[in-house]
């Protein structure tokens, strides 16, 4: 019979660094600016709005992993 909670590595479940932080930031920024461009660029397509959203979602949390890269110490 197998133990039903394993010791796992805790280096595998580590919480982000600030760096991490950081580079996901920017990454969940930037296609959050990619989807506000295309919603743009697809004038007169209903699902743009779908778009849009999801543009502003990804830039809102982007910018939540900047906060969090902020406030850890380093």
């Amino acid at each position: 019979m197998t133990d039903p909670q394993p010791h796992d590595d805790p280096d595998w479940f580590r919480a982000p660094t600030p760096r991490e932080h950081r580079i996901a930031g920017a990454l969940f920024f930037g296609f959050g600016v990619f989807f506000l461009l295309l919603f743009v660029v697809l004038a007169g397509w209903w699902f743009r709005w779908v778009i849009a959203a999801l543009g502003v979602y990804s830039v809102l949390h982007g910018l939540r992993h900047l906060l969090d890269a902020r406030s850890k110490p380093s």
